[in-house]
């Protein structure tokens, strides 16, 4: 049966290391919780000066406010069918939600009865959601809207780079990443107010956050492959790794059958220099990347490895290998809970709240 493998140690590495990067620049840390989803591993956070915490869904900040945090972003627009839930969130902690128009504001002001932080999202040419940043007076609307309102609160612009992952190499990421800090220089010329900012790999490669506020990073926890392609971090850091049964070996081929697939990994892929996707890098043991081993193709529960002739022929059926996914956010949703190195088990939302 796939198993879910954290390598803690690199996990608290990693989190050491984005706490200390928001501490030296004088931001304010307010990690995003979508990749871990977990009590425990969310605990791990408390030792650092946490200004709150960031989630994906309405279902996560329920999730970790039962679990004591009291400040709580969720990063994604406000959703007109979930007031209520939102509403009775707010009753207890203090609870921010994303802007993109004024419309949800409108419709949703009459059902809450306690007061709401609101972000307005900022779109940076990502094409995903937000307001455009071009857009002065869309963005001036819903300042005035959220300026007047008794329902709502103007805590400042959110923003999510996920056009970032389109880079190869660490230096186009970071070209790109300081681009985008220029732009928010000069959008903060107008719009002089706190910039929540969050995507792992340009805050992983950054070291100028001038004009930044916050940061909100969450893939970081453990990074995965696609990150050390994007230039984000090196393989040395990737704190998750999926282990697999081999079920099967195709001599004809050069190929491995794993009890691994799309339910396991997910659908994500990075492209091989052929023009072809794959799924996973497959590492050994001791988490070394072995070179030309790459987790091919998924289907439902079934994955295929392409082998190397040597890694062919050393493999046995029924051993269990390991594989380094191309998004651990994902990987980790569809897995529900993880094993430790030392064989603890940590649980993770969906194995128990949604």
């Amino acid at each position: 049966m796939p198993k879910l493998l954290l390598h803690t140690e690199r996990a608290l590495n990693n989190i050491q290391m984005m706490a200390d990067k928001a501490s030296e620049n004088g931001l304010k840390f307010r990690p995003h919780f979508k990749t871990h989803q977990s009590h425990e591993i969310g605990n791990w956070f408390k030792e650092y000066p946490i200004d709150g915490i960031t989630v994906s869904s309405v279902s996560m900040a329920e999730y970790f406010a039962r679990d004591g945090w009291q400040s709580i972003t969720v990063a994604f627009p406000l959703n007109i069918n979930e007031v209520g839930r939102i509403d009775k969130l707010a009753s207890n902690i203090d609870l921010r939600v994303l802007a993109v128009s004024v419309d949800a504001l409108k419709i949703s002001e009459p059902v809450i009865e306690h007061e709401v932080g609101i972000y307005i999202e900022l779109d940076p040419a990502y094409g995903r959601s937000g307001v455009d940043m071009n857009a002065s007076s869309d963005i001036i609307s819903i300042i005035d809207y959220l300026k007047a309102s008794k329902a709502f609160r103007f805590e400042g612009f959110y923003m999510h780079a996920g056009h970032s992952y389109r880079n190869r190499g660490k230096k186009e990421l970071v070209e790109f990443s300081n681009a985008l800090v220029q732009r928010i220089k000069e959008f903060k010329k107008e719009f002089p107010f706190p910039i929540c900012f969050g995507d792992t790999p340009s805050c992983s490669v950054l070291d100028d956050f001038t004009d930044i506020a916050q940061i909100s990073p969450g893939n970081f926890v453990f990074y995965d492959w696609i990150q050390t392609q994007i230039g984000s971090c090196d393989p040395s850091k990737i704190a998750v790794a999926m282990q697999c049964d081999v079920v099967a070996k195709y001599e004809n081929r050069n190929e491995i059958l794993i009890h691994g697939g799309a339910v396991h990994f997910s659908k994500d892929s990075d492209m091989q220099a052929v023009g072809l996707p794959y799924f996973g890098q497959v590492i050994d043991q001791n988490w070394e990347v072995i070179p030309g081993v790459i987790l091919k193709s998924v289907s439902q529960e079934h994955g295929i490895i392409q082998c190397t002739p040597e890694y062919f022929h050393k493999t046995i059926i029924g051993e269990s290998i390991h594989i380094y996914p191309i998004h651990s956010c994902l990987t980790a949703d569809l897995m529900g809970h993880y094993y430790t190195l030392d064989g603890q088990h940590i649980s993770h939302l969906s194995a128990n709240y949604k």
